[in-house]
């Protein structure tokens, strides 16, 4: 879960879920303000897979949210202040090899809370 606040000259910001020892990204979650829309993706064997957007863009400069990224073991499943906006099929199929998490750009970030589930 990420809390926080987007500056008030927010073009976009990114939360990245990182693979183990290389440069794997299993989930990308890029909000751009001027699109007004959200973009996923992964960054698999050194290039991008097609996007997946999102335009239920609920952010608003200067006023807090909250992210909650869920996951089984098919989908991420994203929530923003509780409103479930989208789900990104899984393209890394061991998420054990996520290992990091990546918080960027234009964000104010006031707290980031990890929970690591086991799936049966």
């Amino acid at each position: 879960m990420v809390k926080g606040q987007p500056s008030s000259a927010a073009d976009k910001f990114e939360i990245n879920f990182l693979c183990d020892q290389d440069d794997r990204i299993a989930f990308h979650f890029n909000p751009r303000f001027k699109e007004s829309d959200i973009v996923c993706n992964s960054f698999l064997s050194n290039h991008w897979g097609q996007e997946q957007r999102c335009t239920n863009f609920l952010f608003e400069t200067n006023e807090p949210f909250q992210i909650e990224i869920d996951s089984d073991e098919d989908n991420f499943y994203v929530y923003i202040d509780d409103t479930k906006i989208m789900q990104f099929k899984h393209r890394v199929h061991d998420l054990k090899t996520i290992t990091k998490v990546q918080v960027l750009n234009d964000i104010n970030i006031s707290s980031v809370e990890i929970t690591k589930k086991q799936f049966c």
